[in-house]
C-alpha cells in the first residue's frame, strides 16, 4: 500500500511540474503574441486558443497537488472556533462529500468525453481541435482530485479518532 501511495504523490509531483511548465509555455505565447501584434503588427491568431487548453490543463494537473499541500483557499474562520479534535473530524466528513461531489463530476466529465470522441464534435476557433481533448486533462485531474479527497478524508478521520482516544486516555 505505501508503494502505491509513493506512486501517487510521485504522479501528484510530476503532473505539477507539467502544469507549471505549460504555465510558463502559456506566458511565452502571451508575450510573443504581445511583441508581434503590437512591434511588427503580425498577431499570432491562434494564441489565445492554445492558452485556453493550457489554462485548463494546468488547473487539472496542479489541483490535487495543491490539495495535498493544504493550498487551497479555506474559509476557517468558524472552524477554528472547534476543537482539535472536532475540526479534524469536520474537515473529515466535508473532504468525504466533496469526494462524492468530483466523483459525479468526474463520472459525468468521462461520459462527455467519449460522446465528444463519438460525434467529432470541434471547438470552434482557428485550430479547429476537436472538443474531446479539451475535457481529458479535466478527466485525470478531477479523478486524481476524488483520490485525493479521499485520502485526505481517511488522514482527517484518523487524526480525529487518535484525539478523542487520547482524551479518553487522559493525554
Amino acid at each position: 500500500m505505501l508503494k502505491i501511495v509513493r506512486i501517487f504523490d510521485r504522479t501528484l509531483d510530476i503532473l505539477m511540474l507539467v502544469a507549471c511548465g505549460i504555465f510558463t509555455c502559456a506566458m511565452l505565447l502571451v508575450c510573443a503574441d504581445v511583441v508581434l501584434r503590437y512591434w511588427f503588427n503580425r498577431p499570432l491568431g491562434w494564441s489565445i486558443e492554445i492558452c485556453e487548453f493550457i489554462l485548463v490543463g494546468m488547473v487539472s494537473f496542479g489541483m490535487a497537488w495543491l490539495l495535498r499541500e493544504e493550498g487551497h483557499v479555506k474559509v476557517d474562520f468558524l472552524l477554528n472556533r472547534f476543537r482539535l479534535r472536532s475540526q479534524a473530524f469536520i474537515s473529515g466528513v466535508t473532504s468525504m462529500l466533496g469526494s462524492v461531489c468530483v466523483l459525479v463530476v468526474t463520472f459525468y466529465g468521462f461520459k462527455e468525453t467519449f460522446r465528444l470522441m463519438e460525434t467529432g464534435a470541434v471547438e470552434s476557433g482557428q485550430l479547429n481541435i476537436e472538443k474531446f481533448y479539451l475535457l481529458i486533462p479535466l478527466g485525470i485531474g478531477f479523478f486524481l482530485f476524488f483520490l485525493e479527497l479521499i485520502r485526505r478524508s481517511y488522514r482527517q478521520l484518523k487524526a480525529s479518532k487518535e484525539l478523542r482516544e487520547n482524551i479518553i486516555r487522559g493525554k
